[in-house]
């Protein structure tokens, strides 16, 4: 059998690397010294930003607002009672983007363990009783409605306290943002043509990117971020251009699938017939939509040499 020899500088290093272990092991904190972290599940410094957009119908719908959560390192931690404050922070709301509209309170109801005190920029004290880890806060929106489908409304929420030897988490701050938006409501391609007689009698037309706006249920009204701004992509004089106070809003049949098509510019004189014979639809596989429609027909939606028209399709991308 062959021996193992250690020399005298083998058995030193052998005799430090032990002394050393044990010293690292003996300056570690029991486990009944280790901090409990609070934090929000998705939360952030500053505070984060979720996007939660909702159907634009009148029919209660329950958000998940904050998702609270402490993490004891030992079970000491566990079974010890805390205390934490979560504040209704709408600076931060102010802070992440002036355009938000903070959600009225009219229009929601809180649930929750722990009651809302003082209204609008209140707070909501929760206790953690022993082997209690999480607790949630959600709103009910009865209508959404009431809600006006271009703005984009938010709650935000802080944690600002804790006891019991917690510490908050960096992740302690979230803001929820809610848009109302129909089930047509995105970024599209568009392809078209377009006929006017004397600016294009060649039909030409052309592609770009636009998106449909919510202003009903079923209902969306064309928005051309090239203008920016609410209008109609067409062909004139040989040049993409925005045809004058045309602004298409597109309506869907939610039982045929149907589609018309109005002009919703609020100084147009004109609007739109549907034309005779084109099957104007929405398919909802390819959540496409295929829509003729013009003005100015001798015959109400059969194109004639004085009329303008347009034939469009247009291709769901994403959402907005």
């Amino acid at each position: 059998m062959k021996k193992i020899q250690l020399n005298t500088t083998t058995l030193l290093l052998l005799i430090f690397a032990v002394t050393l272990f044990s010293c690292e092991k003996s300056t570690k904190q029991p486990p009944s010294n280790r901090q409990t972290i609070v934090k929000i599940l998705g939360g952030g410094t500053p505070a984060t930003i979720t996007k939660n957009p909702i159907d634009f119908l009148p029919v209660p719908v329950q958000l998940l607002m904050v998702d609270l959560r402490r993490n004891p390192n030992d079970e000491a931690g566990l079974f010890t009672t805390m205390n934490v404050i979560v504040k209704d922070d709408t600076a931060a709301v102010r802070a992440a983007n002036p355009s938000y509209i903070v959600m009225p309170a009219a229009w929601y109801t809180i649930q929750s363990e722990a009651p809302k005190v003082g209204g609008v920029g209140g707070t909501f004290s929760f206790v953690f009783k022993p082997s209690e880890f999480a607790k949630q806060i959600y709103i009910t929106i009865p209508d959404a409605t009431l809600m006006n489908p271009s703005a984009l409304y938010a709650l935000g929420f802080t944690i600002t306290s804790v006891d019991a030897g917690g510490v908050i988490s960096d992740s302690k701050s979230v803001i929820i943002e809610i848009g109302a938006k129909n089930q047509y409501d995105g970024k599209y391609n568009i392809t078209w043509t377009n006929y006017h007689p004397s600016a294009n009698p060649g039909y030409t037309g052309g592609t770009t990117t636009v998106e449909l706006h919510t202003t009903g249920p079923n209902t969306c009204k064309l928005y051309w971020p090239l203008i920016p701004g609410y209008g109609n992509p067409s062909i004139l004089n040989g040049s993409l251009n925005y045809f004058g106070n045309q602004e298409p809003a597109y309506t869907v049949n939610p039982s045929t699938n149907a589609v018309t098509v109005q002009n919703a510019s609020a100084t147009a004189a004109t609007f739109y017939t549907m034309a005779v014979g084109f099957n104007s639809r929405y398919d909802p596989s390819s959540k496409t939509i295929y829509a003729k429609f013009g003005y100015s027909y001798a015959v109400p939606g059969v194109w004639d040499a004085g009329c303008r028209e347009w034939n469009q399709t247009l291709v769901y991308t994403g959402p907005r």
